[in-house]
């Protein structure tokens, strides 16, 4: 078989596979009960009133694909990888948009595209550890998109009583049907335009322990043990 070919049946093999499981993420959805905790400062976010850069982890990726606050577009960063091209692919499905790029590859590129669409009035989803962690540690990326956006990063994540845990770096959770979802927000979080090394940082540590009270918050109203 030709390059060609095999690369024709991946792409096959890809577009048949994000159907699947864009329509089992669907069938998730609607078997599961649905319970949202919203903190009152996140609300004009999430009812698509002002925009924001959306951050959940990696690992807490599958009910976050299809969101996206009516009113506005929804742009996710992905990378180029064979997984991150299959997520995309979900994310396009859902009606959202992507934007390609990571730290090793196409990252200056992604930035421009991110502010872009933030100055445009659309949100922006990212995963802030990045493609390949470590897991559930804040990478710099994310503050330097707030900084330089003026947006705010408002953390994101969603637990399941029902679920399916893989072993991967990010302890992928993949939510089982007929059961109990609970998505949550927490209050934004601003990085000043003129903030120096120290106050990234500062910012980056606020950033990843909100983000990781959050899921431990979820994962308490699910009575699922947090990984770590």
């Amino acid at each position: 078989m030709s390059w060609h070919k095999r690369l024709m049946k991946a792409e096959r093999t890809q577009a048949i596979l994000s159907w699947v499981l864009m329509m089992y993420i669907r069938l998730v959805f609607a078997a599961s009960r649905i319970e949202r905790h919203i903190e009152p400062a996140a609300l004009p976010y999430m009812n698509g009133e002002a925009n924001a850069i959306f951050a959940f982890w990696h690992g807490r990726m599958m009910m976050m694909l299809p969101f996206r606050p009516r009113g506005r577009n929804m742009h996710v960063l992905s990378t180029a990888h064979r997984d991150g091209q299959l997520s995309s692919r979900i994310v396009r499905l859902f009606g959202n948009y992507t934007i390609y790029g990571s730290s090793s590859h196409g990252g200056m590129s992604a930035v421009r595209e991110m502010l872009r669409a933030l100055k445009n009035g659309d949100n922006i989803s990212i995963t802030p550890e990045g493609p390949r962690g470590p897991m559930q540690v804040v990478q710099k990326g994310v503050i330097a998109i707030a900084k330089l956006s003026g947006k705010p990063v408002l953390p994101v994540t969603f637990s399941a009583v029902r679920h399916k845990r893989f072993n991967s770096w990010d302890s992928l959770m993949m939510a089982l049907p007929f059961g109990r979802i609970v998505f949550a927000a927490a209050a934004p979080i601003f990085v000043a335009r003129d903030a120096d090394d120290a106050a990234e940082e500062i910012a980056r540590e606020t950033i990843e322990r909100v983000m990781n009270a959050l899921v431990k918050k979820a994962d308490e109203m699910t009575c699922v043990t947090t990984a770590s």
